[in-house]
């Protein structure tokens, strides 16, 4: 690929992650373009089509948070420690967005997409294993489980130019799972626990992944 080439890519990958954080999955392409500096042109001959773009943007942020949890492995110096840090990056992500949310499309999701998804998954399955094994998170949780919670995390409040910051909704949400999931627990959870069948279904029918 030629050096220009490569660097459109950039761009529109640099501006459709700008903007599908500032604004959702639902903005359209033309705001992406403009962004970018690039026209439209250029963009649909690199990604056919906005799901092309928004799988591609899917791939590099799960590629994103694999790097993320073996860096804070190398990094922090506890499991506890390495596994907030991974589940708050993680929600920073889906708080601004940057976790897909589509509208249902009628095509599978492409194999780097499947690849990135199964590698993530993985990797923070392995990191969940390590601290249940340590005692330190509770022996009944699943990585499934902890995908659909992060699922819940309430996107970021959009600057209004308010002289007060807005409430970091996300960071008290996750404030308040963390601490649900440390070990020791009193509470049981019923069986049985999702799969990962249930995850990719949930991906498929709400978010189109």
């Amino acid at each position: 690929m030629r050096a220009d080439a490569r660097e459109n890519i950039r761009l529109i990958l640099r501006a459709a992650r700008t903007v599908f954080a500032d604004r959702g999955y639902e903005v359209s392409i033309e705001e992406v373009a403009r962004r970018s500096g690039v026209g439209m042109g250029t963009i649909y001959r690199h990604f056919p089509n906005k799901s092309a773009l928004v799988e591609h943007v899917a791939v590099d942020v799960m590629a994103e948070a694999s790097a993320e949890i073996e860096r804070a492995s190398a990094e922090e110096p506890d499991t506890w420690a390495v596994f907030t840090r991974v589940m708050r990056h993680m929600a920073q992500l889906r708080s601004s967005q940057m976790f897909p949310i589509s509208r249902r499309r009628p095509t599978e999701p492409g194999p780097e997409l499947k690849a990135a998804r199964g590698a993530l998954l993985a990797d923070f399955d392995a990191l969940v294993a390590r601290a249940q094994d340590e005692g330190l998170l509770r022996e009944d949780v699943t990585v499934f489980d902890l995908v659909l919670m992060l699922n819940s995390i309430p996107p970021r409040i959009p600057d209004d130019g308010a002289d007060e910051p807005s409430a970091d909704l996300a960071a008290r949400h996750l404030g308040v799972l963390l601490d649900g999931l440390r070990a020791p627990h009193t509470e049981t959870l019923p069986a049985p626990a999702a799969d990962r069948r249930d995850i990719d279904r949930f991906f498929r029918t709400r978010f189109g992944l």
